[in-house]
Order: C-alpha cells, then sequence, then structure tokens
C-alpha cells in the first residue's frame, strides 16, 4: 500500500467521523445509545475522539503501513498518520458547511 492509499483512508476516516458525530440524522441513535451507555454519548459528541476508532477499523481492515520496523508499532503509527490526516479533512467538512446551518 502507498501513502496515496493512506492518504484516502484518512480523507474517509475524517468524512465518517464528522457523519457519524455530528450528522443531524443520526440523533436519535445518538440519543438511544447516550441512555446505554454513558462513555458512548461523548464518544459520539467528537469527531476526534471517534476518529481514532475509525482509523483503528479502517487500519484493521486494509492494513496500511507508514513506516516498516516492527508490526505492532508500524500499525500504531499508521492510525496515528490517519487521525492527524483525518482531522484536516473534518476541520475542511467543518468550515464548508458551518455556514449552512
Amino acid at each position: 500500500m502507498n501513502i496515496l492509499h493512506l492518504i484516502f483512508l484518512s480523507v474517509a476516516c475524517g468524512a465518517i467521523s464528522m457523519a457519524i458525530t455530528k450528522g443531524s440524522i443520526l440523533n436519535g441513535f445518538h440519543v438511544w445509545l447516550g441512555k446505554r451507555f454513558t462513555f458512548m454519548e461523548k464518544l459520539l459528541s467528537c469527531p476526534w475522539c471517534f476518529s481514532h476508532w475509525v482509523a483503528l477499523v479502517l487500519v484493521l481492515i486494509y492494513r496500511p503501513i507508514v513506516v516498516t520496523a516492527y508490526l505492532p508499532v508500524d500499525y500504531f503509527i499508521s492510525i496515528m498518520v490517519m487521525v492527524a490526516l483525518s482531522s484536516i479533512t473534518a476541520k475542511l467538512i467543518h468550515w464548508a458547511y458551518s455556514d449552512m446551518q
């Protein structure tokens, strides 16, 4: 997997995180989860927090590797790079649609 794949996955991670945490269509689901699991309410209100879990899932599925030293560390670094890049995507999405609300 090359760096372009990691960038695409990072953009997807940011978009998924913003859609799930800030999308009004999922408000009912957020309330339902928040009543049952209090930590989920906090997690689903923070795109940055949620993006770590999305990045973990994407890394487990697609296995992008940024560096090659020791596989568990390689995956951890890939997750952190993906989260950092996804935060840029999330910020751009927020900036683009903040005027529409």
